[in-house]
């Protein structure tokens, strides 16, 4: 139905957050370049071209990362070596890992622990802490610079692997519940349509009985009646008793295995009256108007009440107190079934939320009927349900062409 529609996506879909994640690196190295240079030149006295090329490097990785994992890390290993070869002679510390260079490889291991798998990101940290470790036995102070800065680097990756993780639990739980509220339309679905289906076994079977009755009892009734025309009167009451049964299969097909029978009557226009006044007992005061030669029996006749039910069962939920017009009328061949109303006086109860299942209904029935359902907010405020019902030539009308 059209009134139910579920996102195939969670709202931070692959691309756009690639895309974000493309930006943000790329401004990011921007950043990291302008803050890079200058202090491996003044500070660590690397040569100013050296330093722009280690720095690029080290700053580059990063939007490369987003698509490129591998050389990304090659790069960012290569800068890092490089740079803490061409400082080794500087009083600078810290050394071999600058301030920039742990800001640039734990940024590096966020992007990567953010979009590729858990392994990538560990031989990423491995392979920075690997060609470092060699100067952590020059001094002392090598030595505490290179596991401080594998200890927060390897932080770093761990906050990343766990912001993954809880993407991806996010996106599991909301394909689950996408596919939970599909279930469950279809499955209210399906239980609309046995019970329209049950409904109209009960309309035709009532029919098809009376034309089997008459049929039956025809030779009894009319006098003088010939051979051929009992036989014809037999061979009537023989399909209708064929067709009867063959309703009640397909019903038993339909109808589900824990589904009761229903025995009861089912309702038709006649009752909407005593309808009305039960919801204006639950506080929704309701104007009722019904037109000229409304059917008396019929699928339609039900119908159209089934709708009309459902329409003022959804003004008590959401709108209590607001008031209530409901019209039913026959314009050519069609039943037209209205239930506006207007903007709700009370605040809804808290369960009044629901999943639209009832508007799923109305559609549903309009839709086997041959008809249509059309329902939304009003310019003015408030709620219309308007249905309309083609009326077949079974319908039942009263005597003077109106509900007997």
């Amino acid at each position: 139905m059209d009134d139910i529609r579920l996102r195939s996506s969670p709202p931070d879909d692959g691309r756009r957050f690639r895309a974000w994640m493309w930006v943000a690196t790329s401004l990011t190295a921007v950043l990291l370049v302008s803050v890079a240079v200058p202090l491996a030149a003044t500070l660590y006295g690397v040569h100013l071209l050296a330093a722009f090329a280690t720095s690029l490097a080290l700053a580059g990785a990063l939007p490369l990362a987003v698509r490129w994992p591998w050389p990304a890390a090659a790069l960012a290993t290569a800068s890092i070596l490089v740079f803490a070869l061409l400082s080794a002679g500087s009083d600078a510390s810290p050394w071999p890992w600058p301030v920039t260079t742990v800001i640039g490889q734990s940024l590096l291991l966020i992007v990567v622990g953010l979009m590729r798998t858990w392994w990538v990101g560990l031989a990423t940290w491995l392979a920075g802490v690997v060609v470092t470790m060699p100067f952590a036995f020059v001094d002392v102070g090598a030595a505490a610079n290179v596991v401080t800065a594998a200890a927060v680097t390897a932080l770093a990756f761990a906050v990343a692997l766990l912001t993954a993780q809880r993407r991806q639990i996010g996106a599991e739980l909301f394909r689950e519940r996408a596919h939970s509220a599909s279930e469950q339309q279809r499955r209210v679905l399906v239980e609309e349509r046995n019970r329209v289906a049950r409904e109209l076994h009960d309309v035709v079977a009532h029919g098809l009985s009376i034309i089997h009755v008459q049929a039956t009892s025809a030779p009894y009734r009319v006098a003088g009646m010939d051979d051929a025309t009992k036989a014809e009167f037999d061979q009537i009451a023989a399909s209708a008793r064929t067709a009867m049964t063959e309703m009640r299969q397909l019903l038993g097909v339909l109808r589900s295995a824990g589904a009761a029978a229903e025995t009861t009557p089912q309702p038709g226009l006649r009752e909407l009256p005593a309808l009305v006044a039960a919801v204006e007992r639950a506080g929704v005061p309701v104007t009722l108007e019904l037109g000229d030669r409304l059917p008396d029996t019929g699928v339609a006749a039900t119908s159209a009440y089934r709708i009309v039910q459902e329409a003022l069962s959804n003004v008590v939920r959401h709108a209590p107190g607001a008031d209530t017009h409901v019209r039913v009328e026959v314009l050519a061949d069609d039943l037209v079934v209205s239930v506006e109303n207007e903007t709700a006086t009370d605040a809804p109860a808290p369960e009044a939320k629901g999943g639209g299942h009832g508007l799923v209904g109305i559609g549903e029935r309009a839709a086997l009927l041959g008809g249509r359902a059309e329902y939304g907010e009003r310019t003015g405020g408030g709620y219309r349900v308007l249905a309309t019902l083609p009326l077949g030539s079974d319908e039942g009308l009263g005597p003077d062409g109106g509900m007997a």
